[in-house]
């Protein structure tokens, strides 16, 4: 089995030459990086190019008239070419090791995501709002949804590229992984969670905390997508 793993990017010059040689480093055997960039202001885009240069298995999408991490993830599903897909987001902090924990995982399973709160997993992060707030909506997320996937906003999964002819990616934000993986449950995919360790970046910004009411915007989003999954039980 072959892997396609799809990075979307908005402004992380900082990270983005790091993660696609953790990506090298980590994955085999790897049919291609997919860098879905939604019109980034400052040298994500060159670095990626020069690199795309050196490298035939790194791909540039360009998206100049979208901002949207859902539909960036979606366009690089599409395009992918290998039987398994991967995507996480370009501010992802974990141990070296991660990224290949996933692929082992995937034995037996449909589904595998990189998951904070099963024996061995842990929200490091050292932003106690945000640690928090992910795991109290994760309970409550849990609780009503009634689903056995304890990290429902991980953003970190890997995937059989067959299963999107009858699932897609829709959402805004992060909320597109909750119902991802609500609607993949329901339908009979076998999902496996394995543990990483999920530390705070540290290069580049966090674009759900750039302030208090971006925050705020998020965490309504999230809350908004659990009542409308409830409602589309009955």
């Amino acid at each position: 089995m072959t892997f396609s793993v799809i990075i979307p990017t908005y402004n992380e010059e900082d990270v983005i030459v790091d993660i696609i040689a953790a990506v090298r480093n980590e994955i085999s055997p790897l049919e291609e990086i997919i860098i879905v960039d939604d019109n980034s202001t400052d040298l994500t885009r060159p670095r990626v190019e020069q690199l795309a240069r050196a490298d035939r298995k790194i791909r540039l999408i360009r998206r100049d008239n979208e901002k949207n991490l859902a539909t960036a993830i979606a366009e690089g599903i599409r395009c992918a070419a290998g039987d398994w897909v991967m995507w996480f987001d370009a501010d992802f902090s974990a141990p070296p090791g991660t990224l290949t924990a996933l692929i082992n995982s995937a034995s037996g399973a449909d589904i595998v995501v990189a998951s904070r709160y099963v024996r061995g997993g842990k929200d490091a992060r050292d932003d106690f709002l945000r640690v928090a707030a992910s795991y109290i909506f994760n309970w409550f997320a849990r609780l009503v949804l009634r689903t056995a996937v304890k990290d429902l906003t991980s953003g970190q999964i890997i995937a059989r590229r067959s299963i999107f002819d009858c699932l897609a990616i829709k959402g805004l934000y992060g909320e597109y992984c909750i119902r991802f993986l609500y609607e993949a449950s329901r339908k009979g995919f076998k999902i496996k969670e394995t543990p990483y360790v999920y530390f705070s970046r540290k290069k580049g910004k966090s674009k759900t905390t750039a302030s208090p009411g971006q925050f705020l915007k998020y965490c309504l989003v999230y809350v908004s997508e659990v009542f409308k999954l409830t409602r589309s039980k009955s």
